[in-house]
């Protein structure tokens, strides 16, 4: 009897809906906050929500350009295109279920092996972007804290720079002494399998090679100016698509309160226990508003409820799309070398046509 394959139009319909089940479960005590938000959508001014959702949109296509710039480094050939669909549909996962964003670092993860990187790189991919992001947080708000005023203990927030720097040394040593880092792994197994009183050489045969991939994560000064650079107008955009949707409620805040405001958010929203943060978010955002950017309660909540509406809920919906076009609007196509048993050697990515 022979397995139905995931390539199946069949099977991957089944799976969508599935998707789209599960997605309704989470979504259904929080349908009012679509109808709340659509009300302050149409009473906000449009003149700022242009600029707002311009700024939300090129939020994407930065962060797009962070993976393509590391990855290219390490040799991994990947397109643009294909970069940028992929950082939508696993935003779509990450903001849509409770935990979700491990659900976006594994679909990361397993894209990029087969677009041709090895599991080093796509491990390191994960390291260097997260330590990226947060240097880039660190520095707005180191920043944001002095246009303030505010007595707020700068150690905290250079912690984060002090980690990339650390990161980016280290790997870069790594990478140029990758015989060495291989036999010192080798060492501590077989001490290891030692010590169990098991063969010494048990698991040492998946080690083998390791250098070879461990010397393709060399980033050059210059490659990771360029990822600073595009991370930190990640997080720019995104204050600016903020700052745009409190302007078009009728509020006039200073930049600095905003950037601070947004912080506290992402702060409040790194434990994700609701889907994107619904509820501890809009209420760290909320309050900080209030706090830093000099707004009345009311106008803090509807600038909320906007900036939600565009960064959490259209860009959810744009992902899915994104997301169930390229997995299921993508022809079924035999591959002219497929081996015997059905099992075809060419893989399809997402977003790769």
């Amino acid at each position: 009897m022979t397995r139905p394959s995931l390539r199946s139009r069949r099977v991957r319909i089944a799976l969508a809906l599935v998707v789209l089940a599960v997605l309704a479960f989470f979504a259904r005590n929080h349908l009012h906050f679509i109808s709340e938000g659509w009300a302050e959508l149409r009473q906000a001014d449009p003149r700022w929500l242009i600029p707002a959702v311009i700024a939300q949109a090129l939020t994407m296509v930065t962060q797009a350009e962070v993976m393509v710039v590391l990855l290219r480094s390490a040799g991994v050939k990947v397109r643009r295109w294909t970069a940028n669909m992929l950082g939508l549909a696993a935003n779509a996962w990450s903001a849509s279920f409770p935990g979700g964003p491990a659900l976006s670092a594994a679909m990361i993860f397993r894209e990029q092996i087969k677009w041709g990187a090895t599991p080093v790189i796509a491990s390191w991919y994960m390291v260097i972007s997260g330590a990226l992001s947060g240097g880039g947080m660190a520095i707005l708000g180191l920043g944001s804290v002095y246009f303030l005023g505010l007595r707020v203990k700068p150690v905290t927030l250079a912690i984060s720079i002090a980690v990339l720097i650390a990161l980016a040394i280290a790997t870069n040593w790594c990478a140029r002494n990758p015989k060495t880092v291989e036999q010192w792994l080798l060492g501590r197994l077989r001490a290891f399998n030692r010590w169990r009183r098991q063969p010494e050489d048990r698991w040492t045969a998946a080690l083998h090679g390791f250098a070879d991939q461990l010397s393709a994560v060399d980033l050059p000064l210059p490659r990771l100016g360029l990822a600073i650079n595009w991370s930190l107008w990640n997080w720019i955009f995104e204050i600016i698509c903020l700052w745009a949707c409190v302007m078009s409620i009728g509020g006039e805040p200073p930049v600095a309160g905003v950037v601070l405001s947004f912080i506290a958010a992402k702060v409040a929203g790194q434990t994700q226990v609701t889907p994107g943060g619904l509820g501890p978010v809009d209420l760290a955002l909320t309050s900080s508003l209030v706090a830093f950017a000099a707004l009345t309660s009311a106008q803090a909540f509807a600038a909320v409820i906007v900036f939600r509406m565009l960064s959490f809920v259209g860009l959810v919906a744009i992902g899915w799309l994104v997301f169930f076009a390229t997995k299921l609007a993508t022809p079924r196509v035999r591959p002219a070398n497929e081996a015997v048993g059905g099992v075809p050697k060419e893989k399809t990515t997402l977003g790769s046509n």
